[in-house]
């Protein structure tokens, strides 16, 4: 039932139109779950970016983990930003990061 109730909450966490790349299918269980946990606690979220293939880590170099699909950058409801980054810095088990362009970036951590 759980997997139910997880999944029929994805369907309501709107996406950019703007290809592929905003599409939550790719993210694994786990990224999909904390989205969904997100907007259960917090409200609507905007869908940034999940998969960039090819998608390069600034500075480093390193391969970013949007090329498999593994991180998933959004925008909280309006005025939620900081209580949801409080939350996701406790919660989640992979990096959160957050940008002065107003989006959270959440992944599943390299592990």
């Amino acid at each position: 039932m759980k997997q139910i109730v997880v999944a029929l909450a994805l369907l309501a966490i709107p996406s950019v139109a703007l290809g592929a790349s905003t599409g939550t299918n790719c993210l694994p269980g786990s990224l999909k779950a904390r989205l969904a946990e997100v907007q259960r606690k917090f409200g609507p979220v905007k869908v940034v970016s999940t998969h960039r293939p090819g998608a390069k880590i600034r500075g480093t170099g390193r391969t970013s983990l949007h090329a498999s699909c593994r991180a998933v950058d959004f925008i909280p409801p309006k005025g939620k930003y900081g209580a949801v980054v409080s939350y996701l810095k406790r919660a989640n088990s992979g990096h959160t990061l957050t940008y002065s362009s107003g989006h959270i970036h959440i992944d599943t951590g390299r592990g």
